[in-house]
């Protein structure tokens, strides 16, 4: 017992003194780890939406939507459903009329002005073709632009630009903001690993003295681990407080249409969020710390 209470007094209870005594020397590299941290914990949470976004559109991107004629007779329709239904590239078909295409318009973020906009229904009916693989939805459209019921002038809902661009789109975006993570996260562990190379050169004599008298390793480097890892443990816990603060208020403030815009993120997510967010900055201010320490007491 006298030995687990001595090495806690050492190695937490003198080290948070000495962190707290220094928190001049360690401000710069709070702040900076308190940054990437929150920049990381929001960066990973928009990551998470985009990844369910993608998810979703997807697995909408496998529906192929025929556009119909108003004046498509009920036989044509019928025939075009059957042959499409025959089709082994095809794995359901359903239909969706007028009345349900203007409805399904209203109940979309920013469509339902649109949809009143105009004195008569804009939108068509369609059949609506669930294709088993992603891949065979424009084999499947390029069969149906010539069938009498379709509508000869937006025949499909096919599009092979958009997705190509979307694409592009957050490869883009995912490189530049890996980039800036990674450039910030050097400079938050350079900060750190130097603010603890100043308290151990502060400390020099208390350290050599500790090496001259037979201190084992780990009571000579364990209290600088400790600071390097509050120094981490406070910049988490404050970046991932202000990430579970600012992502409850947006679900909350979009709570109507945020389900659609970004299907599964709830406060659930922003406090899992929350919590990666903590323990990487204990990870990163650790290992910070443990890099300065050797290279430090090693030389």
């Amino acid at each position: 017992m006298n030995v687990a209470r001595n090495a806690f007094r050492h190695l937490v209870l003198d080290a948070a003194r000495s962190w707290v005594r220094n928190l001049g020397a360690t401000g710069p590299a709070l702040g900076s780890m308190t940054l990437l941290l929150l920049l990381s914990g929001m960066v990973g949470l928009t990551a998470y939406t985009i990844e369910r976004l993608a998810a979703t559109q997807a697995s909408n991107a496998a529906i192929l939507h025929v556009y119909l004629r108003d004046d498509a007779t009920a036989a044509d329709v019928a025939a075009l459903r059957a042959r499409l239904s025959a089709d082994r590239r095809v794995a359901a078909v359903g239909y969706t009329s007028k009345t349900a295409a203007l409805r399904n318009a209203q109940s979309r973020p920013g469509m339902s002005d649109l949809a009143g906009a105009a004195d008569d229904n804009p939108f068509p009916a369609s059949l609506d073709v669930r294709v088993r693989s992603v891949t065979q939805v424009g084999a499947v459209a390029s069969t149906v632009g010539v069938n009498p019921p379709v509508d000869p002038i937006l025949p499909t809902s096919y599009d092979p630009a958009a997705s190509d661009r979307i694409q592009k789109a957050l490869l883009v975006v995912g490189i530049a903001g890996g980039a800036f993570l990674l450039l910030l996260g050097f400079v938050a562990v350079t900060v750190t690993a130097n603010s603890i190379r100043t308290t151990i050169m502060a400390r020099q004599n208390e350290v050599s003295i500790m090496q001259l008298v037979g201190a084992r390793r780990w009571m000579v480097r364990g209290p600088f681990l400790v600071e390097g890892a509050m120094t981490g443990g406070v910049a988490g816990l404050a970046a991932g407080l202000v990430t579970l603060a600012a992502g409850v208020a947006i679900v909350a403030a979009g709570r109507s249409t945020f389900s659609q815009i970004a299907p599964g993120v709830d406060a659930s997510v922003c406090l899992v969020t929350a919590a990666i967010v903590v323990l990487a900055g204990l990870v990163l201010g650790s290992a910070a710390s443990l890099y300065s320490v050797h290279r430090q007491l090693e030389a």
